[in-house]
Order: structure tokens, then C-alpha cells, then sequence
């Protein structure tokens, strides 16, 4: 199992660079710090942003940036490996217009997307300033009028408390379902807005696909989004717990939305024809 994961990302590393030094490099950050790290004869610099020149579909490159941390250039490789199995076998042949990445984190996902649906505007949200600065960086990436929002989504708008973890995803909404395993560093206020609000007040256009990672917070946005679900072609959805992802099911379910089968767990995929 490990030579064959060190296998893959090595065929990523070696795919993906946009030049030998970038492949090497590439393959040094996914597969041999970690190790490195694990032995202790390395450490990581959260603080340290690197960049990483990739190749993406439809033969753009972008300049990548993540932290030295472990884990955002795994994400990397999670969503723009050719083996990844995030996308359902079946998911439907669309032409978005409109993506919201809810909790964008650095950004990884609305680069994915972007690099998929080229024609797409991209408008991503992420409260925390040490991701948003990472996400900005790589928004530049994207054609304009994409942007990224210092904003959480949920169910409806106004202030609230935002819980700053010892975690490298940043945190999530003091009201949000909490992991005991994760302790609160700090805790900050932060801005909230309805999907509804973000097109009813902040003049947005309506999303037509719907990226959403928010740390337990996911059936609040969906209920944010009730009177402009109907526009919503497909949703993907990461889920915290098993009692929230039968929730989330539901509320698709009720809707109109058909749930897609998916090879990783806790992720879910939704469509409306």
C-alpha cells in the first residue's frame, strides 16, 4: 500500500511539474518530507507559502501556492491526480456559469474547478486572514470576475464567532457541531451571509454549481440557500459527521437533487437535471 501510494504521487509529481526542477520539487513536498518529518529529521514551516508550477486540463499552467504544512500540496494531488475519486464515474456534462466555493481554504478547489470549467466564474469564501492570504495568491489564477470573500456562509447573515483550531483546515463556526479532538486557539468575528443574501443584497449571480467544505456548517448553507435552490445544477459537499450527512441527503433529496455515488467517504455528490 505505500509503495503504491509513493508510486502515485510520484506519476503526479512527474505529470503535473511544468518543468524537471518543478517535478523534483513536486515529488519532494508530497511524498519525501512527509516522510522526512515523520523520522524527525525534518520539519515543516507553516509560516512558509511555497509555489508550485503545474500543469492543468486544457494545457493552461497555473502558479500553485501552498504552505509548508503537509497537507496543501496533498490537497494538490487529491483533486488534480488523473487517479483522483473525487468525481463521481457519472457526474452529468455541464457548462457552468456560476461556482461558489464555500470554505475555500487556500483555494485548491476553485483552481480545480476553474482548470475544469474554464468559462466559469469562481467566487470563493473563506474567513480565516491566514487562508484567505493563500487563497488570494492563487485566485490570481482565475479570469476575472472571479474573486475570493473574507466571508463565512450559513444559514443566515450577520455576525458571528469564529473558532481558530489547531488544525491546518483553520477552524469553523463556534455554532457549528465541534470535534472534541481539536482544541480553540483563538477565537475572532467574522461576517456571515446567507447564499440568499449573497445574491439578494451583495448582487452575486445565482450559483449554478456549489462547492461546500465548511467544518460542519454544511446543512446551515443549504438552508441559506432556500428560494434559489431551483438554479443549482449539481452540489459537492463534504460532510462532518455521519448524522449531518444523512441530513444533508435529506434536505438534496427533497429537492429534486439525485444523489451520485462516490468512491471517498464523507463526500457527497448532488445533481438536478
Amino acid at each position: 500500500m505505500r509503495i503504491r501510494r509513493l508510486v502515485s504521487l510520484m506519476r503526479f509529481a512527474a505529470a503535473a511539474g511544468n518543468s524537471p526542477r518543478q517535478k523534483l520539487t513536486l515529488f519532494y513536498y508530497l511524498a519525501l518530507k512527509p516522510s522526512l518529518v515523520f523520522r524527525g529529521w525534518a520539519t515543516y514551516s507553516p509560516n512558509r507559502i511555497l509555489t508550485f508550477a503545474i500543469k492543468v486540463p486544457g494545457g493552461k499552467a497555473f502558479e500553485v501556492s501552498a504552505r509548508d504544512n503537509g497537507l496543501e500540496v496533498c490537497t494538490l494531488a487529491e483533486f488534480f491526480s488523473a487517479q483522483s475519486a473525487l468525481l463521481p464515474a457519472n457526474l452529468p456534462s455541464l457548462q457552468p456559469k456560476v461556482i461558489y466555493d464555500l470554505g475555500a481554504n487556500v483555494g485548491i478547489a476553485s483552481l480545480f474547478f476553474s482548470a475544469r470549467y474554464p468559462q466559469a466564474t469562481v467566487y470563493g469564501f473563506e474567513p480565516l486572514p491566514q487562508n484567505l492570504e493563500v487563497c488570494a495568491l492563487n485566485y490570481r489564477n482565475l479570469p476575472k470576475p472571479s474573486q475570493i470573500f473574507p466571508w463565512a456562509v450559513g444559514a443566515q447573515s450577520g455576525l458571528a464567532v469564529f473558532d481558530c483550531q489547531n488544525d491546518s483546515r483553520g477552524g469553523r463556526l463556534e455554532s457549528s457541531p465541534h470535534d472534541p479532538k481539536l482544541k480553540t486557539t483563538e477565537k475572532m468575528e467574522v461576517e456571515v451571509y446567507s447564499i440568499a443574501d449573497l445574491i439578494q443584497k451583495k448582487g452575486l449571480p445565482p450559483p449554478d454549481c456549489l462547492k461546500i467544505d465548511v467544518e460542519g456548517a454544511e446543512l446551515d448553507v443549504l438552508r441559506g440557500l432556500e428560494g434559489h435552490y431551483h438554479g443549482v445544477k449539481w452540489v459537492f459537499l463534504e460532510t462532518h459527521g455521519d448524522e449531518l450527512e444523512v441530513q444533508c441527503i435529506h434536505w438534496l433529496v427533497a429537492r429534486g437533487f439525485k444523489i451520485l455515488p462516490c468512491k471517498i467517504k464523507a463526500i457527497v455528490w448532488a445533481n438536478r437535471c
